[in-house]
């Protein structure tokens, strides 16, 4: 399936994409499965261990054959993350050769394991939010990456088991603020702080279940900017496969269920400025589009239009 969450008057509700369009899900199970008390969140299905595959289909199946699931049809969907808080979202730095090549001007290291660092949740954006850029000179780029969606808990698990502790799969949007980066690598932090200022992390459209994408490797991936191709990569490309990055976090810290994993960006140009917009699609998933925009506010504690120090100290 291809489960969404999406704003509703009642507050946030799960969608299934299907032919009809966007069905409200939390609404159809209400009907046909009223029994189910975790319907209204997507974190709270995932946690639950409901087979939302089988129960979800069965839902919309009988909703169908009595010409009730047009009614719960939404025309215009107000998307949102497609889990609105997740314990925790890790990324992938340097996960393809070709970019470890191309970020050869910012001596980042490559040790032949898996680069992680974190993404904040209060960063998420939704399909068709906008990405907001900061208010002073800074090259900003997008990052396309495949994300993984934790199914269950784990600890030290095998790449052999991961994909029994896989829900799902969507699209990252890991933006970048590489002027900074270069300025946070003399620090030693090339990466949380760059890759994390507000509206950085845009994702979704909806997540692709497991039973429906049950091998991520082999896809298709492509960046649009305004329309135009700007590149394309596939994710046979990968060093270390969603299976692997999953064991390999699993080790060093406990995996819940609702964890997100982006796995990485591939090579090619990532340039993207105030008023484009940004297409992120990946085969078997779909399109993540993003509008780009101008700072609305200034950054009251930085000196004033400058991306780096001195701290605007009180007087």
């Amino acid at each position: 399936m291809k489960l969404l969450t999406m704003a509703t008057q009642a507050g946030p509700h799960v969608g299934a994409a299907v032919a009809e369009g966007i069905v409200d899900l939390t609404r159809a199970l209400a009907a046909t499965h009223p029994d189910v008390k975790s319907a209204g969140s997507m974190l709270a299905i995932i946690e639950s261990g409901l087979d939302i595959d089988t129960v979800g289909e069965e839902s919309l199946t009988r909703l169908r054959r009595e010409g009730k699931l047009r009614e719960l049809v939404v025309a215009s969907p107000k998307f949102l993350p497609p889990i609105l808080r997740p314990p925790k979202i890790l990324a992938l730095a340097l996960n393809y050769r070709e970019h470890i090549a191309e970020t050869a001007e910012l001596d980042l290291k490559f040790y032949e394991e898996p680069i992680v660092f974190d993404k904040y949740a209060s960063n998420l954006l939704p399909h068709d939010g906008e990405i907001e850029m900061p208010p002073f000179p800074q090259k900003v780029d997008e990052e396309h990456e495949l994300a993984l969606i934790v199914g269950k808990p784990c600890r030290h698990i095998r790449p052999s088991q991961a994909k029994d502790f896989i829900f799902g799969y969507t699209i990252c949007n890991d933006v970048s603020a590489r002027d900074r980066q270069v300025e946070r690598l003399k620090m030693g932090q090339p990466y949380t702080y760059a890759k994390n200022f507000a509206t950085f992390c845009p994702m979704g459209p909806w997540i692709v279940t497991a039973k429906e994408l049950p091998d991520p490797r082999g896809l298709a991936m492509e960046v649009r900017v305004n329309g135009k191709v700007t590149r394309k990569g596939n994710t046979a490309q990968m060093i270390f496969t969603c299976f692997e990055i999953l064991a390999y976090c699993s080790d060093y810290t406990p995996m819940e269920a609702g964890d997100i994993i982006s796995t990485g960006t591939f090579a090619g140009e990532k340039r993207i400025v105030a008023g484009d917009t940004v297409e992120l699609e990946i085969e078997k998933i779909g399109v993540l589009r993003n509008k780009v925009v101008a700072a609305r506010a200034p950054w009251r504690n930085f000196a004033e239009g400058k991306p780096i120090g001195p701290l605007a100290k009180e007087r």
